[in-house]
């Protein structure tokens, strides 16, 4: 490489950051180093540690930092806080806290760059208690929050299912003469429709509209969800009509929010003439999508209908998913006709999902029901990629479906199987010392009286081996899952009549008829009943 003329350090480093390839700029940053009487400075080798994060070569980046060092430069505030900032992306979050330990062992106190840039990092990534953390050192240290770090925290906040203290900040960001924008406003009426406050949500749309703010995509995507979600569906349509005239073009997702909003309406109709809509504006359904349309199909059992989606998904290369095949398990479970039983499996069969085939191979129970466990767990093992919603929703509808084909044995332990995944990890908790909860509101009614029959079955075991007996437990049936009036659910009522055939010696307090308490002596003799281990086999 020849250039004409002699480059200073401050002339290298604007070349330097206008170059995009990282080998181009690696080469070029290299050359810098042999022309005599040039020496690289902390800005050229904080922007070459930049380049090379963007690219991910980290083993390039610590081969720098240590001729870093070497020339007698020592990395920076603003060094660190691009390495940090490269790790975060790559989700390298470890390393991102390495550099942030690192940084202050070499005596370079954090600023605000560094906090924000691992609050967001790790609050994308889910972490969400250590974004928190690292919002409260950063107060700690003296440092005022910007606009960026109060958005990012209160989203975290409103995840982590601290709705009131997302709220407190928000208020507490305004007070400061912090600006909220339009991203700000766009988490808050997420929050608040993610609590189901419709009403605040629609308020803080009106505030943000007040306040200047012209909604983008997101913000008219919330609030046409938060309108369908308070059964004002056509007012959300109206917003997309004005989406619309405001430039927006709408993409899959909001075609695909007025599908299962419709459809969850049960006018299967209007669900439909959505998705045929997007077809006709060039857009590609998604997976869930599908599943919406599909479900409202399956609600009103137009098979037929539901068999020309599941073609037409396959034809446009999407693969059903396991919510897919839950739904037409679901609907198998509840057929009315044998001929409909027989249709839903050939849908079943469609999918090609692996559930399907973990479903056909389900062996006939050993003596103690152990190798059933074991496919399932092999099976559950396999799913570990599938979120825990998605699985639950799945082992609800197998023990439902097993349950009522009269197939109680496979039905308990596939239930034991999940447990011992962590597929349930709130049905069964310890509130205080010997007072037990037993939580069955998210689940159908199969699930719930194979999960309170073996979950009882397990008390009885506890209490043979160690003596000591429960001495409360509550069995929470909530408001069910297909029951809009709390103590009416089906779930509810299968409960009660379990727990009234086996004579448990239940009471209801406070006049909450979901929730059945058994307790003191009554109850230990009770589980000390033979039948108590045999209870879902009847």
């Amino acid at each position: 490489m020849k250039l004409g003329c002699s480059l200073d350090v401050y002339q290298a480093n604007q070349v330097l950051k206008q170059l995009q390839d990282f080998n181009v700029a690696l080469g070029f940053f290299y050359w810098l180093k042999r022309q005599p009487g040039f020496k690289h400075d902390g800005h050229t080798y904080t922007t070459m540690v930049g380049i090379l994060g963007r690219s991910r070569q980290f083993g390039a980046i610590n081969k720098l930092l240590d001729q870093m060092v070497g020339d007698g430069c020592q990395p920076n505030i603003v060094t660190y806080n691009r390495l940090i900032h490269s790790y975060g992306r790559a989700n390298y979050l470890k390393e991102a806290m390495g550099v942030f330990n690192q940084m202050q062992n070499m005596g370079c106190k954090p600023d605000r760059v560094t906090f924000c840039t691992l609050i967001d990092i790790h609050a994308k990534a889910g972490f969400l208690d250590v974004a928190i953390d690292m919002y409260q050192r950063m107060q700690k240290a003296g440092l005022s929050p910007d606009t960026f770090t109060y958005s990012v925290i209160i989203n975290c906040l409103g995840k982590a299912g601290h709705l009131a203290a997302a709220h407190k900040l928000f208020y507490e960001m305004v007070n400061q003469g912090c600006v909220p924008n339009l991203v700000t406003f766009n988490i808050m009426i997420a929050l608040q429709a993610k609590a189901r406050n419709y009403q605040g949500a629609l308020q803080l749309y009106r505030d943000m509209q007040s306040a200047g703010f012209e909604p983008d995509k997101v913000t008219y995507s919330i609030v046409m969800e938060v309108l369908g979600h308070s059964g004002f569906l056509d007012e959300a349509e109206a917003v997309f009509v004005e989406m619309k005239r405001k430039n927006w073009v709408p993409d899959e997702p909001v075609y695909g929010l007025l599908v299962d909003l419709w459809g969850k309406a049960s006018n299967v109709e209007k669900a439909w003439q959505w998705y045929n809509a997007m077809l006709d504006a060039g857009l590609r359904p998604n997976v869930p999508t599908c599943n919406s349309l599909l479900s409202a199909f399956l609600r009103v059992h137009r098979l037929d209908d539901a068999y020309n989606l599941l073609h037409g998904m396959l034809g446009f290369g999407l693969n059903p998913s396991l919510q897919t095949y839950t739904l037409l398990l679901s609907c198998c479970t509840d057929a009315q006709t044998s001929s409909n039983m027989s249709f839903c499996g050939k849908l079943m069969t469609l999918t090609g999902h692996p559930a399907h085939v973990f479903l056909l191979t389900m062996p006939t129970p050993g003596t103690d029901g152990q190798n059933v466990r074991d496919h399932v767990s092999k099976f559950l093992d396999k799913m570990h990629s599938e979120d825990r919603e998605s699985k639950r929703g799945l082992v609800d509808a197998v023990i439902d479906f097993f349950h009522k084909a009269g197939l109680k044995e496979e039905a308990g332990s596939v239930w034991e199987a999940a447990a011992q995944k962590n597929v349930y990890p709130d049905a069964v908790t310890e509130k205080s010392s010997r007072y037990w909860l037993v939580n069955l509101h998210v689940m159908s009614e199969g699930t719930a009286v194979t999960a309170l029959s073996r979950s009882l079955a397990w008390f009885r075991r506890q209490m043979l081996i160690s003596g000591i007996g429960p001495s409360r437990i509550d069995i929470i049936t909530g408001w069910g899952r297909r029951s809009r009036v709390t103590g009416a659910s089906m779930v509810r009522q299968a409960v009660q009549e379990l727990l009234e055939m086996f004579c448990f010696p239940f009471f209801t307090e406070n006049g909450n008829t979901g929730c059945f308490v058994g307790c003191g002596e009554p109850l230990n003799r009770w589980l000390l009943q033979s039948y108590v281990e045999r209870m879902h086999l009847l």
